[in-house]
Order: structure tokens, then sequence, then C-alpha cells
């Protein structure tokens, strides 16, 4: 690539200099621009075959925020050794956590929030992309399509609700139409199966409330929809069930290396020793791999805004649609960069919109603006008018963790003989995990092997999480059932999801020891309502002081910090 001519590119659109170097891996910008989009453009246009971009050029006039750390600090790991340590509780740390315990390894998985999802894996749409939107090779497709497949088997094992729903990919456009005959024989040569092109008159039949420009859709039967914080939490629950150590409000500052290796991890709870270290920190990935000396990619953080609607919205689509490319965006489709969104049912029910996709410089913005509501609402309502504003409930952000490739980065160090970098997972990140956690789990088994240790296949793995009871879907009969069984589950504690005391008290007497507020919500969706928790948070929030034997003005929302109560006001004479 000729950087000289990329870089008079850039001062003559951009108005900036920038500074180029480069080693065997990685492509090193630095210089100052005054807006942050312009950051992540020029760093793209960097992008060569083979290596990796480290983007230094700053924002001009911008500070960035420190991370955002637990409020605890104690020596409750400190001097304990372990054969692996995986930084960070999305679903991929989870999921590679799971799959090492396959094996006798003594295995930790450091969470820096009070439970594990707290991230993307916690805030995303949830779709099981079947994969059409990529156009060349990558891990982005080779591990999407083997997770995609291996799916049902994994929810199923896990306890979790997973659908196959199928998507349709509406055109406006007859020329959008013929091109996706090109998508559909690259659907076949990936090995994505039952892609096929619908037409105009029978996406009037299956979806009649998609407005009538469409002149047909591309259908992927293997599409399909599962809650990701569930999902997580399953992992990391099993992961538990198998011998992993999950140690949450855990945030690693610093690693230690000595002759090419990672020799300790410090952390907030103290310094342990580890062997191997999996770096599955999402958004944080590149500064764990600075932390070790090892920082050959960037991540740019990218917010994403989803809109839930009432389950009893009406208007809505009963098929997963999203709008198609049109012809100025074409060019677009396939870049990796994002799905595009769509109108989406979620494994609970409710309908999201959504996401957009925003560059943003902080790695923890998760907030949301009427911009992004807006243009979300605006670009579904195109495809389906029958949506309602008022239905809208809830809106929440996300930030993905993509690197400049657009790709995922799933290998051991080529600097850190003991550290396996799992990072740049983004959409389908979701989907990939079930696949790139096996072989994440065999890169490790494979270095420590190679160093002398013995790894031996763990006789008592047990792949099967328990189903949560879910007493909303029993019939009469079971729920009757279940009932006389504990009276605690003909309880209504929320009304607007139907969560009954006996589901909660189980919720908080979690594997990973989880008790807020928020950690019930994930587990059982009480407050996911229309009322938003508006009437049965304050009775969650004293179920789980009894149950935990805590009072009340100690019991949290999400994050150590987050009190619920914090005093009280006046004695209630009983």
């Amino acid at each position: 690539m000729n950087f000289e001519k990329i870089v008079k590119q850039v001062r003559k659109k951009y108005k900036t200099e920038v500074a180029v170097r480069e080693d065997e891996r990685s492509v090193f910008l630095t210089g100052e621009c005054d807006n942050w989009a312009d950051v992540v453009a020029i760093g793209k246009m960097f992008v060569t075959e083979g290596k990796h971009v480290v983007n230094d050029i700053r924002l001009k006039g911008y500070v960035e925020k420190p991370e955002r750390l637990p409020k605890v600090s104690d020596n409750s790991l400190d001097g304990t050794d372990w054969d692996v340590v995986v930084i960070g509780g999305g679903i991929s740390g989870c999921a590679v956590a799971r799959e090492l315990t396959r094996n006798k390894l003594r295995v930790l998985l450091v969470e820096k929030h009070s439970d594990v999802a707290r991230g993307a894996s916690g805030a995303n749409n949830g779709m099981v992309h079947a994969g059409i939107d990529l156009k060349h090779q990558c891990l982005k497709l080779k591990y999407g399509v083997a997770g995609n497949a291996i799916y049902g088997d994994v929810c199923k094992e896990l306890g979790v609700d997973f659908r196959r729903s199928g998507q349709y990919v509406i055109f406006d456009s007859r020329l959008i139409r013929f091109f996706a005959k090109g998508t559909v024989k690259r659907a076949e040569k990936h090995g994505i199966p039952g892609v096929r092109i619908v037409g105009k008159k029978e996406i009037a039949e299956i979806e009649p409330r998609v407005k009538d420009f469409a002149v047909g859709a591309l259908y992927a039967p293997s599409t399909g929809y599962v809650s990701p914080y569930q999902l997580t939490i399953a992992y990391a629950e099993n992961a538990v069930q198998n011998g992993a150590k999950v140690s949450l409000n855990t945030a690693v500052t610093a690693l230690e290396t000595e002759n090419g290796n990672v020799t300790r991890v410090k952390t907030n709870r103290g310094t342990v020793t580890a062997r191997c270290v999996v770096n599955c920190a999402g958004v944080f990935a590149d500064r764990i791999a600075d932390m070790a000396g090892d920082r050959y990619f960037s991540i740019h953080p990218r917010r994403g805004t989803d809109l839930m609607l009432d389950p009893k919205a009406q208007g809505v689509p009963t098929q997963t649609i999203s709008m198609g490319p049109t012809l100025k965006s074409v060019s677009k489709f396939g870049s990796g960069s994002t799905k595009g969104g769509g109108v989406i049912r979620t494994a609970d029910g409710n309908y999201l919109l959504g996401p957009d996709a925003v560059e943003i410089p902080d790695r923890e913005d998760v907030s949301t603006n009427q911009d992004s509501v807006n243009n979300v609402f605006g670009k579904h309502s195109q495809v389906c008018p029958t949506l309602r504003r008022g239905d809208i409930i809830a809106y929440f952000s996300g930030v993905r963790a993509p690197t400049y490739e657009e790709d995922f980065i799933i290998e051991r160090s080529a600097k850190v003989a003991n550290l396996v970098h799992v990072a740049g997972i983004q959409s389908p990140g979701i989907t990939a995990a079930p696949a790139f956690a096996k072989d994440v789990a065999k890169i490790v088994a494979d270095y420590l092997a190679s160093v002398g240790v013995e790894v031996l296949p763990n006789e008592r793995f047990d792949p099967v999480r328990p189903r949560p009871v879910k007493a909303k879907y029993l019939n009469d009969e079971e729920r009757d059932k279940l009932i006389k069984q504990d009276p605690d589950f003909g309880k209504i504690i929320c009304r607007c999801e139907e969560i009954s005391l006996g589901e909660i008290k189980r919720a908080i007497h979690n594997p990973l020891g989880v008790a807020t507020v928020d950690g019930v919500k994930r587990r059982v969706r009480a407050g996911m309502g229309r009322c938003q928790g508006g009437f049965c948070m304050p009775l969650v929030t004293d179920i789980i002081a009894k149950e935990t034997g805590v009072d009340v003005t100690e019991v949290t929302k999400d994050d150590v910090g987050s009190n619920i109560v914090v005093g009280k006001l006046k004695e209630v004479q009983q």
C-alpha cells in the first residue's frame, strides 16, 4: 500500500497531517483531528490486507474519561494461582470459560461489573445472524456460520429460549432485487442454507404490514433470535457448575510480564498468577493488550441504540424484517461495519427496532439521545408504516468493539506467549460465540500442553444448565402443580411480565451470587414490562433484602454504589 499517497489524500480531504509507521503486524497512525468521525474514517483508509491498524490520532480538545472501575478494594483473590484467567464477562468470556471447563483446569473469570453481560452482550437485539451480509472469507463469516449451525443444540443444553424465525430483507428497487441474486449464490458458496428471493406478491402475503413499495425480499431461514444477556448468564452459570470461579466487581488494573509471558494479573481484589490469560475485554481489549506490551490493534467504539416496543403493540410485523440496501447504500451492504438493524421479535415476546451505528470516542458512553431514537424509528417505520411511537416503552444503547479491519481477532499473541486475544467481537458476535469459544479453548489447551501442563478431560463436565421456571408460560395444570409445591409461585410481583415471587427468589439465589435489582431483572424480566419497574421495583428491592439478610439500604440497582434506598425518613409503628 502506498502510504504517502494516502497521507496526501488525508491532507486534502480532512485538512490534517497524519504520521505513519509500520511493523510486521500493524500500521501505526498519529495526528490530530477536529471531528471524531474523521478520526475513524482516516483509520479505515489505512486498512491493508494482512495488517492491523493502531490509530492514535487524537480528537482535538477531547479529554478521555477515565474507565469506570469497581468501588471495591480487598484482597479476596490475592495470592491465588490459576491455570487460566479470562478477562471479561461478556458472551466471549463466559462462553470461553464454559468451554475451558471441559478440561480439568483451574479457571478464573474476572468481570469489573456486578454481573456478567453488562456490556454489548447485554445491550443488543439478540439476532442470530445467517451471515448473508458478509461478502468475503473472514473470521466473522467462519464462526458466524458455524455458530448459527449449532445454536439450537447449545441453547437446549443451557436452558435458553431460541427461535429460528427467519429474516426478510426488503427491497425497494427491482435493480437491488436483481443484485440480490449474487447474494443467494454467495450464500450457497458459504454454506448458508435456504437463502432465496421472495417476490412482491409473496412478501405481501407473508407480511402484509410491509409498505407497498416492497418489490420483494431476500429470505434467510436460518436467522433466529435469543436473549443475549440470558445466554451469557447461562454460559457463566454452567461454567461455575463445572468448576470455574467468576469474580465480579473485579477489574484488571495491570499485567506484569517477564521473558515474554504474563506473570501476574493485578486487580482491585488482589494479584493472581496464571499460566495463560485470555483477553475477552470487549471495548477495552486493546487496553489489556497494551498492558501486556502487545498493542497491535485498535478498538474504535461504535454505539447502537435499540427501541423496545410493548409486547401488546399493534401494527407490528409478524416476521423479522429489515430494510435492504437502497441504490444509494448498496456499496455499503456487506461492508461489515453495520447490519443495518431491523424489526425483530425478541425471545421474550417484545419487539425491538434498531440498532443504528454511531462512532463515538467514549468507550462507555451508553447514553441515548433524540436523534438516534428518531433515526431508528424513522428508518423502520418506512418499511412498516403501521408502527406507532406510543408503543415504545424503553430504549437503550450498547457500545460495540470493532477493529478498523472490521473482523474478529482470535489468536495467541505473537509477542506474549501465554496471552490469547479474543478481540474485535462485534456483530455477529452473539451468533459466533458458541463456535469460536471451542477454538479458543483448544488454543489454550494446546499452549498449556506445550509448556508441560497436563490437560485432562473433566469427566464430571455437565453441559446442561437447568432451564429456569417461567410460570407465565405454564398451562393451568402445570402452574397449579407448581404452586402446590411452592405457594410463592402463585404470588405475582411483576404484573406487567407476570413474574412470581418464586421466580424472583430463585433468581436471587443464582450460581453467580448476583443479588441486585438489575440482576434479577436480567434473569426473570421483573421490571421489563410497560411500567419499567414502576410498580415492582420496591417489592423486588425488599425481597432481595430479606433473601440475602441485608438492610434494604444496602440493596443496589446494579454496580456497587447504585443503592436504591439511601435511608429512612420515618419509623412506622407496626
